[in-house]
């Protein structure tokens, strides 16, 4: 019996066995001021889907709720302040849920408008521009995310993606790299398995969705605080363990891995630790599911929390990956063009090995009711590890076209990187509140960093066919330039400062702000204004939004060097990015809302190679890079949000976009081409509803309905989601395949031929992209533990996306696709 099959079967048993019990159960939750964080006593909590049970928070801004296990929203009101509505609160068997309320004051008195709830955490928001809340709910049943919170972001008004392989998040025409990640106030590279120094993304994500308190992720406009990134913040807050219970366990398994998560409480109720750790095992069973390279990762979550007194809390952060893939390339089984035939080829393997990690120490102190600090001292640290060897193999096929035998012609390394990249950092944020109406944000950051490499890159020979004979081989030599960047020997420094203001009866709320950053290393310092300014035509309804910003990003650390060591690439300027956004937010119903948001970016300082420029050239091979890219980028967002209320959800967003790049290449100056992430419509369509008592309703139907239906995971609590997404085709550049140029094949013999782009840069596009997911997600509770099925179907009508084309040396070209019809199994158990 193979893996999926095993996996169904017990799922079908847990379900057409299940004794379900109404435990009762607590909601515990903390309810504070937004602005002073100071507790708010008093507050009145209301359970929206039962009669008559609520609660007042105490003295400290606690309360709790009994009710039996279920799910529910929670409506918390307090007089002067903003009504805020907690939907997603899920409570479990023999187990509490802990809601966190943070509430904004408001002067709109009593009878002079009706104001609608907030349901989507407006006071957490550092301002209103460009900006979602996600919850861990809304990350675990989001259809197609496999519980990846940055693939549910891909859906987001703004955000596209390169392809299914990667969480990548490609934000208002921005790369990959230029995104902000935040995590427990630490600010770090990436937290996905198998990341590199350009790209924040990976295929799968280090954060386990139960660990996770909120999200936020800001598209553009956001304050002086963030910096050196030019697109997007994504601020990751963890969840505290349980204070009440003596030891919580959940274990869980999918397809993906197994893992378990534990917590408890610390000295009765003063603190509380929580600690994740996951595993993937498709290398155990590779045989079943057709892998020829199987990733293999695991991740390590924790966070502990202790109150030192009335007034300072510390907590300690951290979270751990290490990453492991193996490539070996063979020669195709079949090939039906190569019938009878004999070639050879360049078949490489690749051995990944990778681990990163970051942990920090948080002090949060509230010295009295108007001024707070954080102070945040964090190591973060990158291992990659790249071995590459290259196998030149001749095959011979038979008539059928079948792979008769192969032999290898000759081995040889080409490609060796084995670097750490840390960094140690102390950062300070500082909120004073002058009044009610006006607060000032300051604060600053201190980095050094270790960055260490030994890198072997095989050279290159080729020829080229001119005024009827070769040319003398053009020779790139083999390289190993190294690196050896020590701590404390060069610093990466910021400082800000953010005014807000509130101004007309709250009506205008001003953000202006100021920040300065220096990188010693390049010796490259900017002063960036930044602005938003919102305004409430109808308070708490309707609001305009405008922000203004220059953003400046440094290199990442390969992009200073290049393969001789010459650092003729160490005083690069950081690029610079202009940010002008104008918005309309309206609430439209209870928890749903309607955003639009026209946008322009402005780029310079784009780090360009001196062989691009001079690309006519091809015999010229130079390791400079200059500052002279240029792009603009412009377009609107349209989105439409839906909090699950009455138990339906959904977004719908739509997106179009225009980035262009200044052409910087010898002759074309003036010329301008598609930038490599123009995706000029991008459209996601999510919608999902709840059902409660589903399964007593099939099970009281005829036979024919109720026993086939245990072939999903029908429950009493329930949710179905669908996800359609649809991408115009990525930009890319079209290759022509030449024999006037060879390249040394195998280091043994000169190629027939190579491929070389045209001049034509990014002048076509891969076919439109568009998918289909739907997912299921059922809750059984049992007596003294409870049970999460989820099974999520990718690609539901087996749509063949291109992802690239991949050029072979013998001049053929080949589809490479992204994933076809994909399904993901998993369950969970909580004791």
């Amino acid at each position: 019996m193979n893996f999926t099959k095993s996996f169904l079967l017990i799922a079908v048993l847990f379900i057409s066995h299940s004794n379900l019990f109404s435990q009762q159960n607590y909601i515990n939750g903390e309810v504070s001021d937004a602005k002073t964080k100071e507790p708010l006593m008093g507050a009145n909590i209301v359970v929206n889907e039962m009669k008559g049970v609520g609660a007042t928070s105490d003295q400290d801004g606690k309360f709790s709720l009994r009710v039996p296990a279920g799910s529910y929203s929670v409506t918390v009101s307090s007089i002067g302040y903003q009504t805020v509505v907690k939907t997603d609160v899920i409570v479990t068997t023999s187990s509490e849920a802990h809601v966190i309320v943070k509430m904004e004051e408001t002067s709109i008195e009593l009878g002079q408008i009706v104001v609608k709830a907030d349901y989507f955490d407006k006071a957490t928001k550092d301002n209103n521009l460009s900006t979602v809340v996600l919850g861990p709910e809304e990350i675990r049943r989001s259809p197609g995310s496999v519980q990846d919170f940055q693939r549910i972001l891909q859906g987001m008004a703004g955000v596209s993606f390169s392809d299914d392989q990667s969480n990548e998040l490609l934000v208002r025409g921005g790369s990959p790299n230029e995104n902000l990640t935040v995590f427990d106030n630490m600010e770090i590279h990436s937290t996905n398995h198998y990341p590199n120094e350009y790209n924040s993304g990976g295929p799968i994500n280090m954060i386990n969705v139960d660990l996770i308190e909120d999200i936020q992720f800001s598209t553009g406009g956001f304050i002086s605080k963030y910096g050196d990134k030019l697109s997007s913040v994504m601020n990751i807050t963890s969840r505290e363990g349980t204070r009440i219970n003596p030891l919580k366990a959940n274990f869980n398994l999918s397809m993906a891995g197994y893992g378990a998560i534990m917590e408890s409480g610390i000295n009765a109720g003063r603190g509380s630790w929580i600690i994740s750790a996951r595993k993937s095992f498709l290398d155990l069973i590779t045989g079943g599911i057709g892998l020829s390279a199987v990733p293999k990762y695991y991740d390590i979550q924790f966070k502990a929390a202790y109150d030192l007194s009335g007034i300072h809390k510390l907590s300690w952060s951290g979270i751990y990956g290490n990453d492991k893939i193996f490539f070996n390339g063979e020669p195709e089984s079949s090939d039906d063009s190569r019938a009878g035939m004999a070639d050879s080829i360049g078949l490489e393997r690749a051995d990944v090995k990778q681990s990163q990690y970051a942990t920090g120490l948080t002090l949060k102190s509230l010295w009295n009711k108007n001024f707070y600090s954080l102070a945040t001292l964090y190591y973060n640290n990158y291992h990659n590890s790249v071995d590459v060897i290259e196998n030149f193999t001749e095959r011979f096929y038979n008539n059928s076209g079948n792979l008769s035998s192969s032999r290898i012609l000759n081995k040889r390394p080409v490609y060796n990187d084995n670097h750490d990249n840390g960094q140690l950092t102390f950062k300070s944020e500082f909120v004073w509140n002058l009044s009610p109406s006006q607060e000032l944000n300051f604060g600053g950051s201190v980095a050094t960093a270790n960055y260490t490499q030994k890198l072997f890159v095989s050279g290159d020979s080729a020829r080229y066919f001119i005024d009827g004979q070769w040319s003398v081989p053009v020779i790139v030599p083999t390289t190993n330039p190294s690196y050896d960047i020590r701590l404390f020997e060069n610093y990466k420094t910021y400082a800000y400062l953010n005014d807000k203001l509130k101004l007309f009866d709250d009506r205008m709320i001003i953000n202006l702000g100021l920040r300065y950053d220096y990188f010693t290393y390049s010796k490259q310092g900017n002063v960036s204004p930044r602005l938003s300014v919102t305004y409430y035509l109808v308070p708490a309804l309707t609001n305009l939004n405008f922000a203004y910003g220059e953003y400046y990003q440094s290199q990442s650390y390969p992009t200073y060097g290049d393969r001789y060591n010459s650092e003729v690439n160490r005083h690069l300027k950081n690029t610079h990015a202009r940010h002008l956004v104008f918005g309309l937010e309206h609430i439209l119903d209870d928890g749903l809302k309607l955003t639009v948001e026209g946008y322009y970016k402005a780029y310079s300082d784009i780090p360009v190679s001196e062989t691009f420029i001079n690309f006519n050239d091809r015999m010229l091979r130079s390791e400079q890079n200059l500052n002279l890219g240029k792009q603009k980028v412009y377009g609107f967002d349209v989105m439409l949000q839906q909090k699950l209320v009455k138990d339906i959800y959904g977004t719908i967003s739509y997106s179009r976009m225009w980035a262009r790049m200044e052409d910087p290449r010898l002759g074309r100056q003036g010329q301008n081409y598609a930038s490599d992430y123009d995706f000029p419509h991008v459209f996601t369509a999510i919608v999902g509803k709840r059902f409660n008592g589903l399964r007593d309703k099939i099970n009281s139907m005829p036979f024919y309905i109720k026993y086939p239906s245990y072939i999903l995971p029908f429950s009493n609590d329930m949710e179905i989601s669908l996800r359609w997404r649809f991408a115009s085709g990525k930009p890319y550049t079209p290759y022509q395949y030449v024999t006037t140029e060879q390249h040394m094949e195998g280091g043994i013999k000169w190629g027939q031929g190579t491929w070389i782009p045209t001049d034509e840069i990014n002048s076509v596009r891969y076919p439109d992209y568009h998918r289909l997911d739907i997912s299921f997600n059922s809750r059984y509770n049992f007596e003294k533990w409870n049970l999460l099925l989820f099974l999520s179907i990718e690609n539901l009508y087996n749509r063949k996306n291109i992802a690239t084309y991949q050029y072979n040396s013998d001049g053929t070209v080949d589809n490479v696709y992204q994933y076809t019809l994909f399904p993901v199994a998993g369950v969970e158990l909580e004791f």
